[in-house]
């Protein structure tokens, strides 16, 4: 370098450096355009590297889908233009989910749906959740070290996803299984790029896969690199015995006689029988009025009754004047409802075919103001003040959940999980399908103290046939008799918070569907007595104040990721939650 340009290195450096500035200050964009305002982007999470904000919300008439997978939402837009109504769409893109995303959920776990049907102006609700297996006892992990329940096939509770879609799908779609299974049998044998959260996640759960699940997803013992095919030849096996034979070879046939086998040469306590007796649950959703919206979601035990709680005390108030005139006196009121809430699923939550739930009781507003009663505009209320006997587990954020409307209002919201991330660490050799870890949900010993020192509730014991308590909280939103919002996400404990803010940012502060799913959120699940912000829901001063309140304020990620769709005026929305994966398709 001569001395003239050695002088001009410093300054070619310093614009080098502002450029590089102002490209990374432009990967935020400052204002959206969405639903014909102008949105700020200041209380929005920011999108994952290299996704813009752009490609997570959109605009359709005819039919609208948000997944945490694009080559879900894809397979979806593809069976809608074959011809497929709502339902067949649903079920197509929850089949490409389960290849897609095999750390979160898969044929080989369950889940709860929600489906409005138009016409008839009625919704359904499915429990086709894990149930433990007809072996299983209240003390089956009593003194047995913690990996009995999470890991291995001792942590394995019966699978109901498939009897659940192909149940929903006898009942209301219309293409065929094999046309609605293509897109997922092709995603398993052709494979799809690896993306970097199924990296991390193969990363993090390799030391405890077993060796038939090493050899899928750490093909010749490396890491597979982001972008690199992965292929599950398995898998593809398994769902075209589905699309044939419907649930016939997966609950009656060569599926549950290799399940069966597997069982017994490997310590597992699931028999063929127990795959023979599995039943969906369909039932009437719950329901309440909020603001003049119809707010229904998953019966017991799905939290979703919890949430409706907490909607209950949220309407003793004028929000959107508390938050205009008070950001922290708005999420200090919400996170005390919060606190409430959560205090009722950890002593009362479980199936309610084992464990009698006060249903009614839950969802009056009588209830709903006398638990909302004792608040304190000053200060926090700590969580010991409820302190009893309860049921506090660990649950795993790896979950995923779908939204669907259509034109005519026909509406779907389902939430599916294998529970951890890569469900027990095991899969069906042969068949190639993660099996969960579903057993882990249950109290693991009631009368035994868990991490904070507290009692496992007895509502949520382990039963022969029994559903655990979940998070998983699906929610369709009427307005006028209509769909108007279909909602939920993974994210398992925070799951039910984020679907509360999401309708509440929604109904109360009326915010942009997309701005509903994107800002920033606070949480408090009862234990640990904490309040967590997302930076962006919260300034400095806000902060403070809510410190000032006497909360445990702690700054860090919120892991629920929503998923939603709106129709509102003859316009069908959708937004996929930048913390995720997926992306909004419409036609």
């Amino acid at each position: 370098m001569n001395s003239k340009n050695f002088k001009q290195a410093p300054r070619l450096v310093f614009l080098v450096s502002i450029l590089i500035l102002f490209q990374v200050l432009g990967c935020r964009e400052q204002f959206l355009t969405i639903e014909g305002r102008e949105v700020p982007t200041e209380k929005l999470v920011p999108t994952k590297q290299g996704v813009s904000a752009r490609q997570l919300y959109a605009e359709s008439k005819k039919i609208m889908i948000a997944t945490d997978s694009v080559e879900a939402s894809q397979a979806g837009l593809e069976i809608f233009r074959k011809g497929g109504n709502t339902v067949d769409v649903i079920v197509a893109a929850s089949f490409a989910v389960s290849v897609t995303r095999p750390q979160s959920t898969g044929i080989g776990g369950g889940g709860f749906l929600l489906y409005h049907d138009a016409k008839t102006r009625r919704t359904f609700a499915y429990d086709f959740r894990e149930r433990a297996p007809k072996s299983a006892t209240r003390d089956m992990y009593k003194g047995k070290p913690k990996e009995d329940s999470l890991l291995g096939l001792k942590s394995v509770g019966v699978p109901g996803t498939v009897a659940g879609l192909l149940r929903i799908h006898k009942q209301f779609g219309k293409l065929s299984l094999p046309e609605i299974l293509a897109p997922s049998i092709r995603l398993a044998e052709s494979g799809f790029p690896v993306y970097s959260d199924l990296q991390e996640s193969i990363r993090k759960s390799a030391k405890d896969m077993s060796d038939s699940m090493r050899e899928i997803f750490l093909p010749e013992g490396r890491l597979p690199n982001v972008g690199q095919i992965l292929i599950q030849k398995d898998l593809a096996k398994a769902l075209k015995l589905i699309a044939q034979t419907g649930e016939a070879e997966f609950y009656h046939g060569q599926i549950a006689t290799a399940f069966e086998k597997q069982m017994k040469t490997q310590g597992g306590d699931i028999s063929k029988a127990d795959l023979e007796n599995y039943k969906v649950r369909e039932s009437k959703p719950l329901e309440i009025q909020y603001r003049g919206y119809t707010i229904q979601t998953m019966t017991p035990p799905s939290s979703g009754i919890h949430m409706l709680t907490m909607l209950r005390m949220l309407e003793t108030k004028d929000l959107k004047g508390l938050y205009d005139s008070s950001p922290s006196d708005f999420y200090h009121f919400l996170s005390e409802v919060m606190r409430r809430g959560y205090a009722d699923r950890a002593v009362i939550g479980g199936d309610p075919s084992y464990t009698k739930i006060p249903t009614e009781k839950l969802l009056s507003t009588q209830y709903a103001k006398e638990k909302i009663s004792d608040f304190n505009e000053e200060f926090a209320t700590p969580s010991s003040t409820y302190l009893t006997r309860l049921n506090l587990r660990a649950e795993s954020d790896q979950t995923t959940h779908i939204s669907v409307i259509d034109s005519s209002g026909n509406a779907v919201s389902t939430t599916q999980s294998v529970n951890f991330r890569f469900g027990s660490g095991t899969i069906l050799e042969g068949y190639g399908f993660v099996l969960n870890d579903t057993m882990d949900d249950f109290s693991r010993s009631p009368g035994e103290p868990n991490v904070y020192g507290l009692i496992g509730a007895e509502a949520n014991s382990i039963q022969p046939g029994k559903t655990p308590l979940s998070s998983m909280s699906p929610t369709i939103v009427l307005k006028g008799g209509e769909s108007y919002l279909a909602t939920g996400a993974p994210g398992g404990s925070y799951i039910v918070n984020a679907v509360l803010q999401s309708i509440v940012f929604n109904i109360d502060l009326g915010v942009t569907l997309y701005e509903s799913v994107a800002r920033g959120r606070v949480h408090h699940q009862f234990f640990p007595d904490a309040l967590y912000l997302e930076g962006s829901a919260t300034d400095t001063a806000t902060f403070n104040q809510l410190k000032a309140k006497k909360h445990d304020t702690r700054i860090g990620p919120n892991f629920a990721k929503l998923f939603s769709v709106k129709r509102e005026n003859g316009t069908l929305y959708g937004a996929s939650d930048p913390r995720g994966d997926g992306v909004p398709l419409g036609e």
